[in-house]
């Protein structure tokens, strides 16, 4: 989910990567973790994360506004039944930004 504060002139970003993409890209890098949330909050992977969507941004000719300055990497999917998403999977924004209020206040810190 891409959050845009009115009082910033950049947007961050809640993300949950892809398990197997993300596993397979830290084998690569030989990244060594414990387990999905330890690799999540690793620099490097966050940083991978991050570049690969300002490519994907600017080869879709987004503004640099447009493209999370800062990301978090969330290791649990998003289901109906966490309330985070709807059966349809569309995100709940109310719900997210209140369940990830300090994560987001701290990418804007």
């Amino acid at each position: 989910m891409v959050h845009a504060d009115p009082f910033n002139n950049y947007c961050v970003a809640l993300v949950v990567p892809s398990y197997k993409a993300l596993e397979n890209w830290a084998q690569e890098a030989g990244i060594n973790y414990q387990n999905f949330p330890e690799l999540c909050e690793k620099t490097e992977t966050v940083s991978e994360v991050q570049q690969s969507l300002s490519k994907v941004g600017k080869a879709a000719k987004l503004d640099k506004f447009e493209i999370p300055a800062k990301i978090k990497l969330l290791p649990e999917p998003w289901t109906p039944e966490s309330g985070l998403v709807t059966a349809a999977l569309k995100i709940k924004r109310d719900q997210l930004k209140a369940k990830f209020k300090d994560d987001l206040q701290k990418m804007y810190g």
